[in-house]
């Protein structure tokens, strides 16, 4: 599956330290995910070397192949 960064999600990783690298593994191999609404899913992970709690990820699906992130954040919190 190609991942793909909108232009937000780019300028948001940079501004929040998250690579890329780090928002591929986030969705590749996440803690958890959860929808958000019918077209987007909130991918969440930790990653025990930063100390910014759980980074997350909102992706849009868009083809078979493609996953669009559309924005990153940090100091994430899951409510259950």
């Amino acid at each position: 599956m190609e991942l793909v960064f909108s232009k937000h999600a780019v300028e948001q990783m940079l501004k929040r330290h998250i690579s890329p690298e780090e928002a591929e593994r986030l969705v590749d191999h996440p803690d958890g995910e959860f929808a958000q609404s019918k077209d987007k899913k909130v991918y969440y992970k930790r990653f025990p070397k930063r100390k910014d709690n759980l980074l997350a990820a909102v992706v849009i699906q868009q083809s078979a192949k493609v996953l669009e992130i559309i924005t990153v954040m940090h100091h994430f919190e899951v409510r259950i």
